[in-house]
């Protein structure tokens, strides 16, 4: 019985960690509400992709989203990106010859936003 609550619990852990966005081409992310406090910062980048790190400021979600909703595969359609970081994503995976792909937002410590995107062959 401890060992199946155990396990029990590790792939609850488990699942709460895996990404759960929904990848869009940065071209259909909305950049309406949001803008940055800072100057985006990128953190990691090379041909597969890159993360770029922010403070943003929101002026809200669209009605039709949910931004609390938890474990959908639709949780990222409420994100926006600003323009800049839209940008950057999209210039760095130009360089080869790729698109830009959101794959999602995570909040670093310091609350920070942390984007993350994969740049794709441009056929998919």
């Amino acid at each position: 019985m401890k060992n199946h609550l155990i396990t029990g619990l590790m792939l609850l852990v488990l699942a709460g960690c895996a990404s759960q966005e929904t990848p869009r081409d940065v071209s259909d992310v909305s950049s309406d509400k949001i803008k940055t406090l800072t100057t985006p910062k990128v953190t990691k980048s090379d041909e597969k992709g890159l993360s770029i790190r922010y403070a943003q400021i929101s002026m809200g979600f669209d009605k039709a989203c949910n931004p609390f909703r938890t474990f959908s595969d639709k949780l990222n359609e409420c994100f926006e990106l600003p323009g800049n970081v839209k940008t950057l994503a999209v210039d760095h995976c130009k360089k080869h010859d790729k698109k830009a792909v959101f794959m999602g937002n995570r909040t670093t410590i310091l609350q920070m936003t942390l984007s993350m995107f994969t740049c794709q062959d441009k056929d998919k």
